[in-house]
C-alpha cells in the first residue's frame, strides 16, 4: 500500500505542475508515513547522496564552460572550424557542427553549447544567407554532442549514482559523439542545397596551420582532461579543477577575460549547480525506495520472460526516455530512473557503461524536442523567430541523431571498445 501511495502521490503532484524535485520529496514522505521506514532516513539519504567527492566535478565543469564563454574562446573555435570545413556545401552549417564537437570537450553541457556558440553561429549563418529557422535548427541539433563528448556533466551524475567508472563513461562517449557530428554533417550536405548559399572559399593549409597554432590551447582542453583521466593522473573531480584553471589561464592569455567578469561567471555556475544538486538530493530517497521494493528485479524478470531479454529492455529504455524527455528535465529523469535502469540492466547482462551512454544520448534528445526542449527555446530567442518554426525545422535533424542512438544501442562495441583499448584495467 505504501508503494502504491508513493506512485500515486508522485503522479498527482506532477499532474498539478509541481517541480519534479518537490513531487519526489512529498511522495517519499507519504511512503515513510505509511510504511515501515524510519523518518530519519529522509535526511540521511539526502545528505549521503550529496556527500560524494565525485559530485564536486559538476560545479567545476560548469564553471569551466562559463569561463570559456566569457573569455571569447567560442569565437576562436568557430573561426578555426570555418577554416576546416567552411568550403563544403552547407559551409557554415558544417562549421556549426564542428564547433560543437570542439566546444563539447570544454563545457560538457548542451545548454552551455547552445548559449555560448549560438549567438555567434546564428548571426554568421543568417548574415551569409541561411534562413533563420535552418540556422537555429542546426545550432540546437549540434548541441546534442555536448553531453556525449567528454567531459560530460550528465555522465558524472550517472556515474556517481550508479558507481560506474566515470573515465570509462567519458571514453565511451568518444565514438558516439563523433558519429553524431558525422551523421549530422551528411544530412546537412544534402539539406543545405535548398538554402542556396555559396560555401566559403577553401582555406589554404598555411591558414589552417596558423589558426591551429593560435587556437591550440583552447582546442587542447578536452585532450588535457581526458589524458589526465586515462593515465590515472587525476580523478574526475581533480579533472574539473584542472579544467577551471586551464580555462582561466587560456582566457586571460587571450586578453578576453578580466576579474570584473568573475562575479557573473560564479553566479551562473552556482545557479546551475544548485538546481542539479537540489533535484539529486530530493530524489535520492525516491530512487532508494523504488529499488528497495525490488521493482528493477521484477521488470527484469518481465523482459526475460518476453524471450528477447536485454534487446527488449534496451528498446523499451529508448522509447520511454525519448517520451519522458519531451516533458521532463533531463536531470530529473536521470536521477529518478538511474537506480532502476542500472538494476534491471545488470540483471539482464547489459554493461552499465554501455547503458550509461545510451541513457545520456536519449536524454539529450529531449533538449531539442518540444514542448520542453530548452535548447529550442534558446535558439528561438537568439534567432528571433517563432517557436513553431524552430520546432518544425529541427524535426529532420532527429533522423541522424536517432540513427546514431540505434547504432550504439545494438552495437555496444562502439561504446565499450575505446575503453577496452585506452583503459585496459577496466
Amino acid at each position: 500500500m505504501a508503494f502504491t501511495a508513493l506512485l500515486i502521490t508522485f503522479g498527482v503532484f506532477m499532474a498539478m505542475g509541481a517541480p519534479v524535485a518537490l513531487a519526489m520529496g512529498f511522495a517519499s514522505m507519504v511512503y515513510i508515513l505509511l510504511g515501515d521506514v524510519m523518518p530519519s532516513i529522509f535526511i540521511f539519504s539526502m545528505v549521503e547522496s550529496l556527500g560524494g567527492v565525485t559530485l564536486l566535478a559538476i560545479p567545476f565543469f560548469v564553471l569551466a564552460g562559463e569561463i570559456m564563454n566569457v573569455g571569447g574562446v567560442t569565437a576562436r573555435i568557430f573561426h578555426f572550424a570555418g577554416l576546416l570545413v567552411g568550403h563544403i556545401r552547407g559551409g557554415l552549417a558544417h562549421v556549426n557542427i564542428v564547433s560543437s564537437l570542439f566546444f563539447a570537450g570544454i563545457s560538457g553541457s548542451a545548454v552551455a553549447d547552445t548559449a555560448g556558440l549560438g549567438r555567434i553561429e546564428i548571426k554568421a549563418m543568417t548574415k551569409a544567407g541561411y534562413s533563420r529557422a535552418f540556422s537555429a535548427a542546426v545550432t540546437a541539433a549540434s548541441s546534442c554532442i555536448g553531453p556525449i563528448i567528454p567531459p560530460s556533466i550528465l555522465m558524472v551524475l550517472y556515474g556517481s549514482m550508479s558507481e560506474v567508472s566515470i573515465p570509462a563513461l567519458f571514453v565511451g562517449g568518444l565514438v558516439p559523439g563523433l558519429l553524431l557530428g558525422l551523421f549530422m554533417m551528411i544530412y546537412v550536405y544534402f539539406a543545405a542545397k535548398k538554402e542556396g548559399v555559396v560555401p566559403q572559399p577553401r582555406a589554404s593549409l598555411r591558414e589552417i596551420a596558423c589558426s591551429f597554432v593560435r587556437n591550440a590551447p583552447p582546442l587542447a582542453t578536452p585532450v588535457v582532461i581526458l589524458a589526465g583521466l586515462v593515465f590515472g593522473i587525476v580523478t574526475p573531480t581533480e579533472a574539473g579543477v584542472v579544467a577551471v584553471f586551464y580555462a582561466a589561464v587560456v582566457s586571460m592569455a587571450y586578453g578576453d577575460m578580466n576579474w570584473s567578469n568573475l562575479g557573473s561567471m560564479l553566479e551562473e555556475a552556482l545557479i546551475t549547480t544548485t538546481q542539479i544538486m537540489f533535484i539529486l538530493g530530493m530524489s535520492s530517497l525516491f530512487g532508494w525506495l523504488v529499488t528497495t521494493e525490488q521493482l528493477p528485479q521484477a521488470m527484469a524478470e518481465f523482459f526475460q520472460a518476453s524471450g528477447y531479454g536485454h534487446l527488449a529492455f534496451l528498446f523499451a529504455v529508448n522509447i520511454i526516455l525519448l517520451l519522458l524527455g519531451t516533458f521532463m528535465s533531463l536531470t530529473s529523469i536521470l536521477v529518478i530512473f538511474t537506480p532502476t535502469l542500472v538494476g534491471m540492466g545488470t540483471a539482464l547482462g547489459v554493461d552499465p557503461v554501455h547503458l550509461g551512454v545510451v541513457v545520456v544520448l536519449n536524454l539529450t534528445v529531449g533538449l531539442i524536442t518540444p514542448p520542453l526542449g530548452w535548447c529550442l527555446y534558446i535558439v528561438t530567442e537568439i534567432a528571433e523567430i517563432r517557436f513553431i518554426d524552430t520546432a518544425r525545422a529541427i524535426m529532420p535533424f532527429l533522423i541522424p541523431i536517432l540513427l546514431v542512438l540505434l547504432l550504439i544501442t545494438y552495437v555496444p562495441s562502439l561504446v565499450l571498445l575505446p575503453g577496452e583499448l585506452l583503459l585496459p584495467s577496466n
